[in-house]
């Protein structure tokens, strides 16, 4: 009958390496609530505007033109940068770079209204682009932690994520980190980078992995997708600065001073990288690309403060040395609730930055910075992403999950070339 000879051919298509079609298995996969629910918010993100004005007179011209420079880096690093990263995988181009610049459109939005709201407690709000700035800090850590989960998400589950994350950073940022505790990590390390790896990392554990083992398999590469995802490492990498000194005041010696350690530490960490990657098996892998970024990762938390371009570079070289010593796995396979390493690249490196900025107080002279409230706020802020990513991943756990993982054939109409074929070995092989 029927069925027995689609089971046939899609028991065919698994012998070969590949999954089958979806329109052999369950046929296309609708994207459900996600049009309505999207179509909802964005009607009320306008009514939240309408009240809503620009503030002109809080920065000259010149501070706004060069903030908006700024602004256009983050944005690049976001979509051009954390998408093709995202690209890697070998049959989920769409659904990387698509879902990036969706995060991106509706998180930016409820950030500025969430931080807004918190920040000057009224509804009558006034926009300056430093409020841009510190919007896109809200939404990177959506972006960072969607790369724990890529390949396992619907679009109404990346929805649900983005709003929900974005909250809990702004509630810890603004209440906590910024009114209580006078925190202070430049909204990098900690703030953000650490806070997005764990508070993933908790969701995804609490939401499994993906239930389709064929689909699993996809968990890899093409030539051309890891040049991709090479490609996203370094427009990553370029405008990595522009993170670091987005909320420094415009023009001060703070802000030079962080560009400077933060290309030392990007420089540094890149070698080692290189070097440590191939140890001890004498390759090379497309991961030397993920952690030459642990150097800027790290350095965020302490970079516009006097230390020397030696500190910095070694900074950047112990953070990239932990980040190549988590791509090996020293812990056993971890792709099935981190799709891209995160851990490795934001998490570990992140944390790494925060207790710098502990002992810096004991190193660099005229340290402004308090080593008891970096620690609390180091501490809290790891308690406080486990707590809340747990609790997200609960809820997205409650929803409809795709019904084939890592492709985007389950929402998306690609091209009929679409890779099928999962590749033996690259799995670890790329991520060691």
């Amino acid at each position: 009958n029927a069925a027995e000879m689609q089971k046939v051919s899609n028991d065919l298509y698994i012998e070969q390496g590949q999954h089958p079609p979806l329109s052999l298995t369950r046929g296309r996969v609708k994207t459900g609530a996600f049009g309505p629910v999207a179509m909802v918010i964005q009607v009320l993100f306008i009514v939240a505007f309408w009240p809503t004005d620009y503030d002109f007179v809080s920065n000259s011209v010149f501070d706004e033109t060069v903030m908006y420079s700024f602004l256009g880096s983050i944005l690049t690093l976001f979509l051009a940068g954390m998408g093709f990263l995202y690209a890697y995988l070998r049959s989920y181009g769409l659904s990387a770079v698509g879902m990036a610049l969706f995060q991106v459109a509706l998180g930016l939005q409820w950030a500025l209204l969430v931080q807004g709201w918190m920040r000057q407690s009224t509804i009558e709000l006034a926009f300056t682009f430093k409020d841009f700035s510190q919007a896109t800090m809200a939404v990177f850590t959506s972006v960072i932690s969607f790369g724990v989960l890529a390949g396992k998400l619907s679009p109404l589950q990346t929805l649900v994520l983005v709003m929900g994350e974005i909250v809990c950073y702004a509630g810890n940022k603004v209440w906590l980190l910024d009114r209580v505790l006078a925190f202070k990590d430049n909204s990098s390390s900690v703030t953000v980078c650490a806070f997005g790896a764990y508070f993933g990392l908790a969701a995804s554990l609490v939401y499994g992995p993906a239930k389709d083992q064929v689909a699993s398999a996809m968990v890899s590469g093409t030539y051309v997708s890891e040049l991709f995802g090479f490609l996203g490492a370094l427009i990553m990498w370029i405008n990595w600065p522009s993170v670091i000194i987005s909320e420094l005041e415009t023009g001060s010696a703070e802000q030079r001073m962080a560009i400077m350690n933060t290309i030392f530490a990007l420089l540094s960490s890149t070698v080692i990288a290189f070097a440590a990657t191939t140890m001890p098996t004498q390759r090379l892998y497309t991961s030397v690309a993920l952690a030459s970024l642990a150097g800027g990762v790290a350095i965020g938390a302490i970079a516009n403060l006097q230390v020397r371009p030696g500190w910095a570079a070694l900074i950047g070289a112990v953070a990239a040395g932990l980040s190549c010593y988590c791509f090996k796995a020293p812990f056993g396979n971890t792709i099935p609730f981190d799709t891209f390493n995160i851990n490795a690249i934001f998490g570990v490196p992140g944390l790494f930055g925060g207790f710098v900025s502990v002992i810096s107080p004991m190193f660099v002279p005229g340290c402004p910075l308090d080593w008891t409230k970096q620690l609390g706020g180091v501490i809290w802020t790891f308690i406080f992403a486990v707590i809340s990513g747990a609790v997200t991943g609960f809820v997205l756990g409650r929803l409809q999950p795709p019904a084939v993982a890592y492709t985007d054939e389950c929402y998306w109409e690609p091209a009929d070339d679409i890779p099928r074929k999962a590749n033996p070995g690259s799995v670890g092989a790329a991520f060691e």
